[in-house]
């Protein structure tokens, strides 16, 4: 450890440094002035690259500046202000030493000094440099693991974003356990590519997993900028929902927007490409239950016969098309065009009355031509299929050799 002399009487460091290095300690500096300290402290540097010290010795008077300013001005560096500073005086005049001591010095010692009296303080003030040295040593590592454990935390928390809403995952933090909610007003969209199978068959697994990504990826955004909730997908269908965790009476509106703006986005990054995406849409309002299930891979999800409907509406559907059903119809017919499609047959339902979701204004033109009927079961217990062929196609079998059949 190293200890900084500072005497104007060239003698008296002399005489210190040589009976200090006498016993043991080896790396003694000295200083002429507290002009010169300063130097050796670095108190006048912005870039403290000065030695370190550990222990300052002291005289208290000194021309120019005298032992208790230059104590009182290197405690006020923060640097510094945990060096010991024993001051060495010629005489025992209390009022000097009680403005040593305010000014911040730890200890003194009596010119000359004894040299048992001078090792013994200069032991103690020592360790208790290496004591305070080891505790900041300690409080930087708790700062450090602090801002660590911070840092972790925020990831968690953003992963924990990233499978859950941002209601549920605190909830789930703060109360761990089942968390099931019923949700009186919400609208549930299905939407799926078609043919994605076919085309997966084509193209490399890298190149499905990338196209995936772009079309999902711009679904969320849209998903974001209208306040859906995202449910899940499941492999080239996407689920989401409007109205939950947090209600909002414009659910249905909210998810009809989001529906149209999902074919926007579609055909723009159909824009140049060889093959084209299609998909096809469904929605359906009314309740459902909605919770978190699993104890190690959390999965936010919803239940009841509002999603089974929303699920029917869209493989019921045509190619480019939104199919919603009277509950979500109703919701928004002041708001936006919708084209009547009759009665289809629903499995578990019976037949419902569904409208194809058109524009957002009344004076937009229908984007679907019909065709034949889509996949419906009839009364009977047969299947008929009625297929929308979307702009650009003159007819369903022209539409099927480009793209193949609908799923």
């Amino acid at each position: 450890m190293s200890i900084l002399i500072v005497d104007d009487t060239a003698m008296q460091r002399q005489t210190l440094a040589a009976l200090l290095t006498a016993h043991g300690y080896r790396d003694v500096l000295v200083a002429a002035s507290a002009t010169e300290a300063f130097g050796q402290l670095g108190v006048a540097s912005s870039e403290r690259h000065a030695p370190t010290i550990d222990l300052i010795l002291m005289d208290i008077r000194m021309p120019g500046m005298d032992g208790i300013a230059a104590c009182r001005r290197i405690k006020a560096v923060p640097q510094l202000h945990d060096i010991p500073i024993i001051m060495i005086t010629s005489s025992d005049d209390t009022g000097d030493l009680q403005l040593a001591f305010d000014a911040g010095a730890m200890d003194y010692l009596i010119k000359p000094p004894n040299t048992v009296e001078l090792l013994a303080r200069v032991r103690s003030a020592l360790k208790l440099k290496q004591e305070m040295d080891a505790r900041k040593a300690r409080e930087r590592e708790l700062l450090d693991l602090a801002q660590l454990l911070h840092e972790e935390r925020e990831r968690s928390d953003l992963l924990l974003l990233n499978i859950l809403p941002e209601p549920i995952a605190d909830r789930l933090k703060h109360h761990p356990g089942v968390i099931a909610e019923h949700y009186e007003h919400v609208t549930v969209m299905f939407a799926d590519i078609l043919n994605f199978t076919l085309l997966a068959a084509l193209i490399s697994p890298g190149e499905v997993v990338a196209l995936l990504n772009e079309v999902f990826s711009a679904f969320d955004q849209l998903a974001e900028r209208h306040g859906l909730e995202k449910i899940k997908t499941i492999g080239d269908a996407y689920m989401a929902a409007s109205g939950l965790p947090t209600p909002r009476g414009d659910h249905a509106t909210a998810a009809a927007a989001m529906a149209l703006d999902m074919q926007a986005a579609l055909a723009a990054l159909n824009d140049g490409r060889a093959m084209p995406l299609q998909i096809r849409i469904g929605l359906h309002s009314g309740p459902v239950v909605a919770g978190v299930i699993g104890t190690k891979k959390f999965i936010y999800d919803l239940w009841g016969d509002t999603v089974n409907i929303a699920s029917r509406m869209e493989s019921h559907s045509a190619a480019d098309a939104i199919q919603i059903t009277r509950a979500t119809y109703e919701l928004i017919r002041d708001e936006f065009t919708c084209q009547p499609q009759g009665r289809i047959t629903v499995k578990g339902k019976g037949e419902m009355e569904v409208w194809y979701l058109i524009a957002a204004e009344a004076r937009h033109p229908m984007n679907v031509a019909p065709g034949v009927v889509r996949s419906a079961e009839r009364g009977n217990g047969t299947q008929s299929t009625l297929v929308f062929a979307p702009a650009g196609f003159r007819s369903l079998p022209e539409m099927l050799l480009a793209h193949g059949p609908a799923r």
